[in-house]
């Protein structure tokens, strides 16, 4: 066996980096002076150094260092500070370099809220940044620049705009996002397609692209003559130079020192080793931030070099590729081109299934899914990646000296972008096209890992004894390991969440709006889905949380009334049925109070496949101990659609009850107390938010809840929950929790005890 003392010293290096983030955040979980500011400071003064400029959809991102901040009377010095501008005036006068003056709005990143949602904090401070300013006022004070910085900046942009021109916003955002790591103009609706199906991969830079371009000049110079220094340097400095262009990611850093290994072996005429190369990359990398280590695309990338270098010849050897090979020497003509491509499919066919079976943990840890066609996928998709690259790449510097030229060129791109959408959709429509699991808990992933190493260990002795016959017997093991971990997740995650006997009722964080997903003991429901102050909640919000609990479908979705901060988030899961959660039923309030927002819903739901009801008072749904009574509205109740014509659902289960009400008020409100079907609850769902005109006295008398739970966005330019409300709440003994302190309320019975936990504050 070959030995590697530098890699062993660089694993061993990693394991204690991942002692050090698991049990003491290596130090970076501390909150700066200038993070704590943030909650109680609104202005903020700062001067600091531009490094970095990245034009997004609305506003432009100055990512600012060495910054002095005034904030509160106090002086406070920060590291990095990103700031968001929306104006344009003076933006483009801002160089990389340039010192500015900021006057302007100070916020903290938000954590995750709900469970499964990104957690934008832990993302900023991976790169050292803690604090947020919008701003409102810049003024450039120094105009000295870095000029090489500043002249990349600049040719990334214009090379952006040259691909959107040629190929248009669709597919010229593609190889945008390809070539130049722009992500600001992918298509959200073909960037979900690419995640859904497996093949994101190729939108992040990577070591196709290093691969691509800096062995690309390299094998160049050196068939031109040029010694292995001069055509090393070359490439190493292309690179570099691509790198600084790109604002170099965690995948292209990693590609960038393991191809600096790779010449600087071939320099010196020493041998390259794959996994020497892979362990110094990454204890280089987490030396200078440990975090890394726990971010999706620093463990995808690493985790894909990794599958390749670990299973990859034993799938070749299930597949009998060596054999194969062998067998090559003996044929000619087109029996020796048939077992060429054969043996080009069944060796890409072994990578494939290395890197997801390296990946798996990862994959359902932060996307909750599997995509099993992505296999098979990847073996057109990634061979056609070089035309791409490459047309991309000599159409653009074509159409520097000919344009119509350099736009032909790069129609090859479009061409294969409209490839790769085509079989994206051919393999949605297949049946188990993605295999939702949840969110595995740490031990499976740990079980999952150590299961995968110990068939490694046996094969590799195997090997060693020349045992070929079992050595095969070790890959298909491979296979049932992943496909039970799969199983293992997606049977237990149920099950892992809530036990069998259990019901749970989760108020999602959606800001100021309403959701909440009621998790039974065979159906998965929903009450609501909307916000009026976060956008795309159903696809950032809500759609990530119901995942991560396994939940890809939903058996029930009630819409208690018209409002946006209702259904804002529903009508986008409506409107993405083929790659998000999908919904079964749609139950409506009786059609008398449906208004042109309801039945716009209806129609929308019709359209994609999804069953309309409406539901009156008296009726129930029911599945298995747990049942959901509408309480209200009365069909014949005389109410005016909205508010006061809200659905008011009860849930029961064993002696535990739990009343959702929507945003019902005034006569609404009443109407319900005089129906005689109002009991006293354990738990309430408050209505319209904390709202001073729900919750009256005479409402409270008979309901007298044990706890009480507040959907409100923080900070709200209503000031839910009212002052008023609140006290009347007390007055009745009812403990009260929101979402603006403790993110996402989870209560859990069995039908006698209640358990309540936050997502921000865990237990509350």
């Amino acid at each position: 066996m070959k030995k590697r003392p530098l890699c062993a010293i660089c694993v061993l290096f990693l394991l204690i980096q991942t002692i050090r983030v698991l049990f003491s955040g290596a130090g970076d979980t501390e909150i700066s002076e200038l993070e704590e500011a943030a909650s109680g400071v609104a202005g903020v003064i700062l001067t600091g150094s531009v490094y970095r400029i990245e034009k997004k959809e609305k506003v432009t991102a100055f990512y600012l260092k060495d910054n002095a901040v005034s904030a509160a009377g106090r002086e406070l010095a920060e590291e990095r500070v990103l700031v968001y501008y929306s104006g344009d005036t003076v933006e483009n006068m801002i160089k990389i370099g340039n010192i500015l003056h900021v006057r302007g709005e100070l916020q903290a990143f938000d954590g995750a809220r709900n469970p499964g949602n990104f957690d934008q904090r832990e993302y900023y401070r991976r790169q050292g940044i803690r604090v947020l300013i919008w701003a409102e006022q810049m003024e450039v004070l120094s105009k000295d620049t870095d000029r090489l910085r500043q002249r990349l900046y600049e040719l990334r942009q214009a090379w952006d705009r040259l691909l959107v021109r040629h190929l248009g916003e669709y597919y010229g955002g593609t190889m945008s996002a390809i070539l130049l790591g722009q992500k600001s103009g992918l298509d959200p609706e073909m960037k979900t397609m690419y995640q859904k199906c497996g093949i994101s991969h190729i939108l992040a830079i990577s070591g196709l692209h290093m691969t691509f371009l800096g062995m690309g000049i390299y094998n160049a110079l050196r068939r031109a003559g040029f010694g292995f220094t001069v055509s090393g340097t070359a490439g190493a400095a292309l690179l570099i130079l691509y790198s600084l262009m790109i604002g170099a990611g965690v995948s292209s850093l990693r590609a960038l020192i393991m191809f600096l290994m790779r010449i600087g072996a071939e320099i010196t005429g020493r041998d390259y080793d794959l996994l020497t190369s892979l362990a110094v990359s990454a204890a280089i990398l987490c030396a200078g931030q440990p975090l890394y280590l726990t971010d999706a695309g620093f463990l995808l990338s690493y985790g894909a070099i990794l599958g390749i270098a670990l299973f990859a010849p034993v799938f070749a050897e299930v597949f009998g590729c060596e054999q194969i090979r062998k067998k090559q020497h003996w044929k000619n003509g087109v029996k020796k081109r048939i077992s060429a491509v054969l043996l080009w499919v069944l060796t890409g066919l072994s990578t494939s299934i290395a890197v997801n079976l390296m990946l798996l943990g990862p994959l359902l840890y932060f996307y909750f899914e599997i995509p099993p066609y992505s296999v098979f996928l990847n073996l057109i998709v990634i061979p056609l990646m070089p035309v791409a690259m490459g047309a991309g790449l000599f159409g653009s510097a074509l159409a520097l000296l000919w344009e119509p030229g350099g736009g032909a060129v790069l129609q090859l791109c479009r061409a294969v972008l409209a490839a790769y959408d085509l079989v994206c959709e051919w393999s949605s429509g297949l049946p188990f096209g993605r295999i939702v699991t949840g969110r595995p808990e740490m031990w499976q992933l740990v079980l999952y890992y150590v299961m995968t190493a110990l068939v490694l260990i046996l094969y590799k002795r195997m090997k060693k004894r020349q045992k070929e016959r079992i050595c095969r017997t070790y890959g298909m093991v491979l296979l049932l390991v992943s496909a039970g971990m799969i199983l293992l997740c997606r049977g237990a995650c149920r099950e892992g969440f809530l036990p069998r006997d259990e019901v749970s009722v989760t108020v999602l964080d959606v800001g100021q709006g309403d959701c909440i997903h009621i998790r039974g003991p065979s159906a998965d429901i929903l009450i609501d889905g909307g916000s009026s102050d976060v956008s795309d909640v159903g696809t950032y919000r809500i759609g990530p949380c119901l995942l991560s609990r396994g939940a890809d479908s939903l058996d029930y979705v009630f819409v208690t009334h018209g409002d946006q901060d209702h259904i804002s988030g529903i009508r986008e899961m409506l409107e993405d049925q083929t790659f998000g959660v999908r919904i079964c039923n749609l139950v409506l309030p009786p059609e008398k109070y449906h208004d042109g927002v309801l039945q716009g819903l209806a129609f929308t739901a019709a359209e994609a496949g999804t069953r309309v009801l409406v539901m009156d008072a008296g009726e129930k749904i029911t599945d298995g101990g747990l049942t959901l009574e509408c309480l209200a509205p009365e069909a014949d109740a005389g109410l005016e659609p909205g508010n006061e014509a809200s659905l008011v659902l009860e849930a029961e289960y064993g002696a535990f009850r739990m009343l959702f009400t929507g945003d019902v008020e005034g006569s609404g409100e009443n109407a319900l107390v005089n129906s005689g079907r109002l009991e006293r609850c354990d738990v309430l769902k408050a209505a319209h938010h904390g709202s001073k005109n729900s919750g009256s006295d005479g409402f409270l008398d008979i309901v007298q809840p044990s706890l009480t739970l507040i959907s409100a966005g923080r900070d709200n330019r209503y000031g839910h929950p009212h002052a008023e409300t609140v006290e009347r709440l007390k007055k009745t003994g009812s403990k009260i929790y929101s979402t603006q302190e403790n993110g996402a309320l989870t209560v859990r019975t069995d039908g006698r005890r209640i358990r309540i936990s936050g997502t921000v504050s865990g237990g509350v």
